[in-house]
């Protein structure tokens, strides 16, 4: 049980992901103060206090902190924010799980990724140059942005020289890389990082659809856990180790996505070292019994990721058998939600959240990217049966209407 009664948290950021943390904070007695550079952000609403401030105008952000006594900072689901984060904390005298420039970029650059997977023996996929011989489909990215912004599917060279612009646009340093386009099942790993000791907690199958030609497949959810998790944490689990021994990780959180072979072989393609937006640590703390995001906020506030025995109660092939149904909605304007309230009330779902409220508007630039889940679900049946009653009524009541009386949603199950 955490105690942080009399300390006060500053989050970076105030959108519907950051009111997870403000009201896991508010749960355990800390008092919230936001910050974003949009005024109607939806924590600001639920934060103790609220500023109208940009995350990244460091001096700005140290200067808050003095004038109201903040304890801890965190940031949370967005990469962008982790070296503002770091250079607040910094000058803030604060603690901060990012303890090197490295780290971020690590997490950032995916040619750097590639580079540490190759050194500690870890399968990567390799990058193809502009004139390789082409084994299409291909997929182009940005190499330092995230969400899905700027990926895009080629399945000749005229498509390749569009992919190519959309990924330069989307990358700050206008870089860019090609892969050949795998069609494996894919998976998510996750980490804790307590006192320098890397804790592998959790694999989950990433199942994947497509919304529209030309752009990457979007999560429709997960299923824990992965069928790989053995074969990962037996064989892959030690050289991760190594890796983030190397990158002097001390503390914090990281997820990484890939995918799984033939051989139930996980290849990875993309890290986030922070908060990861499938919220698994809802699950977690349902079947295990620890909080990762508590975790995180008890680092920000106390300097220590562990407050009592949630590291024994890791184990990540013990897990019960667990669902993150991801609704992905086409753009447009939403009129109205319904059957939320009956979601809620369903035996087996634990918790319901909207990345949208009504009247939010979805455009044409959403499509392909992580922005399109619009209803995340999380799941722990008694059984199987029980678990396809819950996607019947998901089916039956869960709609995302638009302005014009359609249905939003794209999906209602997860399937591998």
């Amino acid at each position: 049980m955490y105690n942080w009664t009399g300390k006060k948290l500053l989050v970076l950021g105030a959108t519907n992901f950051q009111c997870e943390i403000v009201k896991t904070a508010q749960k355990f007695g800390a008092k919230v103060v936001v910050i974003d550079y949009n005024e109607n952000s939806p924590a600001k609403k639920l934060a103790d206090e609220n500023y109208l401030i940009n995350a990244v105008d460091v001096d700005r952000v140290v200067n808050l902190i003095k004038a109201k006594n903040i304890d801890g900072v965190l940031t949370g689901f967005a990469d962008s924010l982790l070296p503002a984060y770091k250079e607040i904390c910094n000058k803030s005298n604060l603690p901060c799980y990012i303890t090197n420039n490295e780290q971020i970029t690590f997490t950032l650059e995916k040619t750097v990724f590639k580079d540490y997977l190759k050194r500690f023996g870890i399968p990567y996929i390799k990058d193809l140059k502009e004139n390789d011989n082409k084994d299409f489909p291909l997929i182009v990215k940005p190499v330092d942005n995230s969400g899905a912004r700027g990926i895009s599917i080629a399945h000749d060279e005229e498509e390749l020289k569009t992919s190519i612009a959309l990924a330069l646009d989307n990358s700050k340093s206008k870089k860019y890389i090609i892969e050949k386009y795998l069609t494996y099942p894919e998976a998510t790993v996750f980490y804790l990082f307590v006192e320098g000791k890397a804790y592998f907690t959790l694999m989950g199958n990433r199942c994947v659809a497509p919304v529209k030609d030309g752009f990457i497949k979007l999560p429709t959810g997960y299923i824990f856990p992965a069928e790989a998790s053995e074969k990962f944490e037996r064989e892959l689990h030690p050289k991760f180790q190594k890796m983030f021994e190397e990158l002097n990780i001390e503390n914090g959180m990281m997820f990484i996505q890939g995918f799984v072979d033939e051989e139930n072989t996980f290849i990875p393609y993309e890290p986030g070292f922070r908060l990861t937006g499938s919220l698994e640590y809802i699950l977690l703390e349902k079947v295990q019994g620890y909080n990762p995001l508590a975790m995180m906020i008890n680092y920000a506030l106390t300097g220590k990721m562990n407050n009592g025995n949630e590291l024994a109660r890791i184990s990540p092939l013990k897990i019960k058998k667990c669902y993150n149904i991801s609704c992905l909605i086409t753009p447009g304007e939403i009129k109205k939600i319904e059957g939320i309230d009956i979601l809620k009330k369903t035996k087996g779902i634990e918790y319901v959240f909207l990345s949208y409220k009504e009247g939010d508007i979805l455009t044409d630039d959403n499509w392909g990217k992580l922005s399109q889940i619009g209803v995340r679900i999380f799941v722990v049946p008694d059984n199987e049966l029980q678990y396809e009653q819950i996607q019947e009524t998901i089916r039956n009541n869960l709609k995302v209407i638009s302005k014009d009386n359609n249905n939003m949603i794209i999906n209602f199950n997860i399937e591998l």
